[in-house]
């Protein structure tokens, strides 16, 4: 019996460590699982056989492994049954014929954020992104206000795993993180400069729910040439009041919902 418990305990470390390393390194190979975490390829292929059978990470057509679509709906957090797309598209819109840059919509998923919604440029040369693909938070602006957002603990977490260099001016110090953070908490917004991909920047905030925490992210991408000609500080502001009328559609909608289950829980009626 204890040998078959410890078995199981070893399959489910096995398959947390598994989804640990995606969680790092994106689109792996099997043989750098194996090596990754030191273990058979024949042992790594079917814990991955069955994690992607229960959607908790995918095979790509170029047979490398991401994480999948089970891991992602656990990340996500609930605003009750809420569209949050759907609700937030006005404000959008707003922003998209103020700036006629790129708008996203993103919400904070583990280390990264994941991409919900987009309104592109209609400018000739744009910055743009898959919806549903992920950056890594610390990386974009909508992803260092959403962190931002986060108490120290949790931030301790996303810190605690390595930071990987995609450009010359990815942070990769774990007290250069915190130090931008710090900096983000004190103006409100963050700022992209070409963190994660060279040519690609931007200003982004977060949407919080009434206890403070990050409910989304709502940013202005734009190519970093076209960066370095806007007032960062004055789009900044734009965002903020942007993310305080989102926080109050939410907010509303929320309340409404909340009372809709306690008039059917103590059967009251509402006229």
């Amino acid at each position: 019996m204890d040998g078959d418990r410890n078995e199981t305990l070893s399959s489910v470390e096995r398959a947390l460590a598994l989804m640990e390393v995606l969680g790092r390194e994106d689109r792996l190979t099997l043989t750098q699982l194996a090596d990754r975490l030191q273990s058979g390829k024949s042992t790594v292929f079917r814990l991955a056989a069955t994690l992607a059978g229960r959607g908790w990470i995918i095979k790509n057509s170029d047979l490398r492994y991401s994480l999948g679509p089970s891991v992602l709906a656990l990340g996500a957090t609930r605003v009750g049954p809420l569209d949050i797309q759907k609700l937030l598209l006005p404000i959008m819109i707003e922003l998209h014929e103020e700036t006629h840059e790129t708008i996203h919509l993103t919400r904070l998923e583990g280390r990264y954020i994941v991409y919900v919604h987009q309104l592109l440029s209609p400018k000739p040369v744009v910055s743009l992104a898959t919806l549903g693909s992920r950056s890594p938070a610390h990386c974009v602006s909508p992803g260092l206000a959403q962190l931002a957002a986060l108490p120290d603990s949790r931030l301790d977490w996303v810190l605690d795993a390595p930071l990987v260099p995609y450009t010359n001016k990815s942070l990769t110090d774990r007290d250069a993180v915190r130090h931008e953070i710090e900096q983000v908490r004190l103006r409100g917004f963050g700022v992209n400069p070409g963190l994660f991909r060279p040519d690609v920047g931007g200003i982004g905030v977060a949407v919080r729910n009434s206890r403070g925490e990050p409910v989304a992210g709502l940013s202005v991408c734009v190519p970093v040439f076209r960066l370095a000609q806007i007032d960062t500080a004055v789009l900044g502001r734009r965002l903020l009041r942007a993310a305080r009328d989102a926080e109050l559609v939410l907010g509303d909608e929320i309340n409404l919902d909340e009372a809709a289950v306690t008039r059917g829980r103590y059967g009251m009626r509402g006229d």
